[in-house]
């Protein structure tokens, strides 16, 4: 039994389709982090309006109607997602990709494949502020 005393562990969202990419992104954070995936931008959607997360791994190119930038786009335009943590991911990793990441509202961004150290250590300086 849990003990109601002890912190809650922070809530992370997995945006992604590919079923390796959300293997490997939710074995990293297995045991630190309660997570959630999410194969497409309308599951994500779903996810979002009935649970809380301290943050997002938003991949960038879905596959579907919408894509992770859209999304975030969306998503920015409703307060109660303002200040959520969303962080794209991408293994296209071209030179405007952060730019266009920041410019459709993600908070960061990082290349695939993401090492161990860099994703825990971008969950820990952005669910702490």
């Amino acid at each position: 039994m849990k003990d109601p005393s002890s912190p809650r562990r922070k809530a992370v969202l997995i945006v992604e389709d590919d079923p390796h990419s959300q293997l490997y992104f939710t074995k990293l954070l297995a045991g630190m982090y309660d997570t959630a995936v999410a194969e497409s931008a309308a599951d994500a959607w779903d996810l979002l309006h009935e649970r809380t997360f301290d943050m997002v791994l938003m991949d960038i190119s879905l596959k579907g109607d919408e894509d992770g930038l859209s999304l975030t786009r969306r998503l920015r335009t409703e307060e109660a997602f303002l200040k959520l943590p969303i962080v794209a991911v991408t293994a296209y990793a071209f030179p405007d990709d952060r730019t266009r990441a920041i410019d459709a509202g993600c908070t960061d961004y990082l290349p695939k494949p993401v090492s161990s150290s860099d994703l825990h250590r971008k969950i820990a300086e952005l669910t702490l502020k």
